[in-house]
């Protein structure tokens, strides 16, 4: 009995102490100056005391190892320089995740099901290596971004491994969901505080001309908008199929994070997403439901429109029916984005089997050559950025990487319900359309997106696709499907 009592124990919570106290330290140095020399002293901290504490944390401690993953990814505005580089918090994250793989490995633990998907992104990495090596203009820059497009990556394989069975599935995914709310509710105290008060934290002032750009801890405000327009798809169809008042209310708190970000792309893709996330539920639709969904609303519409409602107007009335091309010269983003667009096709052009390697594009793109200050090079289009970097041959592997996923899922789908991957599908909807407009694929969140879809189709494939077992229940309404 004693021993039982010894082993169920507390756990030591110094290295968890000393985590959140190096975590804390690196955030406050970074918030008052991003380029100080004190960030090399908690960096040295992190490398000696807090490097091997949180290993050994997440090896004993697995169940950390996602929340940390997701929370990770939503902060890619913080960042320390290291090697001229910029280590942002998912990419500490994974560095993490992946010293901790070797002891999760040696435990008794569900087998991960590799398939076609995952070998397939293996080999577009690969093609990251061969184009930044072989191809660019400068192997040794292209190569460093190569590498961080490469751990970047790795957070899809990191959920493969986590995520092996139905119930660490539906603990990811209701995961994946606190985290984009708590963005989301971040973004709007960003919001209303610059509003109220004039301050600047969360917020991009000038993004927009004189309209200011909420990007709470994402990377820019088209990247939250797209992250909570994800996020609210989500939401929306947790809400119709399992009738939880939870998912009304994070529905509401994550649109209204996307109506705050501004983005035109990500109001597109999330508007388009909710219309066929609306149209696959409609048998689900009642009056209960539709009453509480226009309380949803009008509570967004009163409390969110009219403080954005002015500044949409201003937003689409620089692309309201231009008479001439000069007419686009009116909107700085878009200008800005036609130009690097045309740039980026005629780099293509050079090298368009195996492209230029990863990032290459700020190698070639001068701005005050094209009246745009010291503005770093930016493709904000995912396929002209891995096309420009990798060429057919990049952009092909990626593209079979999707239709493999796509094939999968529709194999799940037609087993049985499975209303959280049905959710994760109608949600990267989203991005397809907002990552037209704004280039995504360089952070790590889509990524741990796919890699849920990707553990959810091996999971149910190898289980008849059925949601329903011990600890994973459905709705009985549901049960009969």
């Amino acid at each position: 009995m004693n021993g039982l009592t010894k082993r169920a124990s507390i756990p030591n919570p110094t290295p968890l102490l000393f985590l959140m106290a190096g975590t804390v330290a690196w955030c406050l140095v970074w918030i008052e100056d991003p380029g100080s020399p004190w960030l090399l002293l908690v960096l040295l901290l992190a490398a000696f005391i807090l490097l091997p504490a949180s290993v050994s944390v997440l090896a004993n401690r697995s169940a950390l190892a996602l929340p940390l993953l997701m929370g990770a990814v939503v902060m890619p505005r913080l960042f320390v320089q290291i090697g001229g580089l910029k280590a942002r918090p998912e990419h500490l994250a994974c560095g993490l995740l992946i010293m901790a793989l070797p002891f999760w490995l040696r435990q008794p633990r569900e087998a991960v099901k590799w398939f076609r998907a995952d070998y397939l992104l293996i080999a577009y990495l690969g093609a990251h290596l061969f184009s930044s090596l072989v191809m660019s203009i400068s192997p040794g820059q292209t190569i460093k971004w190569a590498l961080q497009q490469i751990i970047v990556v790795a957070a899809y394989f990191l959920v493969r491994v986590l995520v092996a069975d139905k119930a660490s599935f539906r603990r990811a995914f209701n995961i994946l969901l606190v985290a984009g709310t708590m963005e989301a509710a971040y973004a709007i105290l960003c919001f209303y505080s610059n509003l109220l008060f004039g301050t600047e934290f969360g917020m991009e002032i000038g993004q927009y001309g004189a309209i200011p750009g909420t990007y709470g801890t994402q990377y820019e405000a088209n990247l939250l908008g797209s992250y909570c327009g994800a996020c609210c798809v989500m939401m929306l169809i947790m809400y119709l199929r399992e009738k939880n008042q939870k998912y009304l209310v994070g529905f509401a708190i994550t649109f209204s994070a996307m109506a705050i970000s501004l983005s035109r792309g990500a109001l597109a893709g999330t508007l388009f997403a909710l219309l066929v996330a609306i149209y696959r539920s409609r048998k689900q639709f009642d009056y209960r439901r539709v009453s509480r969904l226009a309380v949803a609303a009008l509570c967004i519409a009163v409390t969110v429109a009219p403080a954005v409602l002015g500044m949409w107007a201003e937003r689409f009335s620089t692309i309201s029916a231009p008479t001439e091309i000069s007419d686009l010269a009116e909107d700085d983003s878009t200008r800005d984005r036609v130009l690097t667009l045309g740039l980026a096709v005629e780099g293509f052009a050079d090298h368009p089997i195996l492209g230029n390697g990863t990032s290459s594009f700020q190698l070639n793109f001068n701005g005050p050559d094209f009246g745009l200050g010291d503005a770093a090079g930016w493709i904000g289009n995912s396929e002209a950025r891995i096309l420009y970097d990798t060429g057919v041959v990049g952009f092909g592997l990626l593209l079979a990487v999707l239709v493999s996923l796509g094939v999968g899922v529709k194999r799940v789908l037609k087993q049985g319900t499975n209303f959280a991957l049905e959710a994760l599908v109608m949600a990267a909807l989203v991005y397809c359309v907002s990552f037209q407009f704004t280039e995504g694929t360089l952070l790590a969140f889509p990524w741990v997106h796919l890699g849920l879809i990707a553990s959810g189709v091996t999971i149910f494939l190898n289980s008849n696709g059925s949601e329903q077992n011990p600890g994973f229940p459905a709705s009985p309404e549901f049960s009969s499907q």
